[in-house]
């Protein structure tokens, strides 16, 4: 059973997250671990303590509330829970509490969602670029106006390189759900002979019932984000997985896109990013 770790600052905005989380699990057998860092407590430095000798906190109340919070989402959703855990934290340091947990429970996944307050706000910026650096699991981003609905359909933003690799994992994660995958691939040169003849080697060899693809020749006028964009919102798909390289500059413009409405970026779309090999 794949193990999801899903933070939550318990408020409204992060609800986004718990629910695809839950819509997930009720799809495939997925254990679900909510996750909540309480950053909330203060330490006075006139006051006469050193940190040593600081108490541990007390985190019963912070418990009762995650678990309060996730059981009336279930309700809300209509889903039975299946096998959930709750984790209750006091941390400072946000995104290593969340590294740290992720590998102690042995996440095969993390889920975050976007442009919520309190936790989920502060992922939108550092603890987003040091998440999606340091963490040696993929990241499932969820966008704050996703609606819940059955996981049918991936697209694939693909740079092809080392593609065999990558549509071995994107097929793993598909095949939980029967999901259809659509590979995308933009390039300025996709026309050249060269270029267009390892294309459709790769589409011979890879193409399927379940995966189709889609080889798009980039202009000036249009950038890659452009493209990307715009047959997001046209085919609306379940879900975007993408690999990213270590500077993460795509994705980063890609999730700056999805913060800012006046971009016209489709905001429902939940996203799975791999770390790229």
């Amino acid at each position: 059973m794949k193990k999801i770790l899903v933070t939550t600052d318990l408020s409204d905005n992060s609800k986004t997250a718990v629910r695809f989380a839950i819509q997930l699990a009720s799809q495939a057998s997925y254990e679900l671990t909510f996750y909540h860092a309480d950053t909330s407590f203060i330490i006075d430095p006139y006051a006469a303590v050193t940190f040593v000798d600081i108490p541990p906190t007390d985190n019963k109340v912070q418990q009762k509330e995650l678990i309060k919070f996730v059981n009336t989402l279930y309700k809300q959703t209509g889903k039975v829970p299946g096998k959930i855990n709750f984790i209750t934290e006091s941390r400072l340091d946000v995104s290593s509490a969340v590294i740290d947990c992720a590998a102690k429970i042995k996440a095969d996944y993390i889920c975050i969602g976007t442009r919520g307050g309190g936790l989920i706000n502060k992922l939108l910026g550092s603890h987003a670029s040091r998440i999606l650096s340091e963490s040696p699991v993929p990241i499932f981003v969820v966008p704050r106006y996703y609606r819940v609905k059955p996981l049918k359909s991936i697209l694939y933003p693909s740079d092809i390189e080392n593609f065999p690799h990558e549509i071995q994992l994107v097929k793993k994660f598909s095949a939980l759900f029967d999901a259809a995958i659509s590979v995308y691939h933009y390039d300025y040169f996709s026309n050249e002979k060269q270029i267009k003849n390892k294309l459709n080697d790769i589409e011979r060899k890879f193409q399927s019932e379940k995966i189709t693809f889609y080889f798009k020749k980039l202009s000036t006028e249009n950038s890659l984000l452009k493209n990307l964009q715009i047959d997001i919102i046209i085919t609306k798909p379940s879900i975007i997985i993408m690999f990213t390289k270590e500077d993460r500059t795509w994705f980063e413009q890609l999730l700056q896109s999805v913060k800012t409405a006046e971009k016209g970026f489709d905001t429902r779309t939940p996203m799975l990013v791999y770390r790229k090999e």
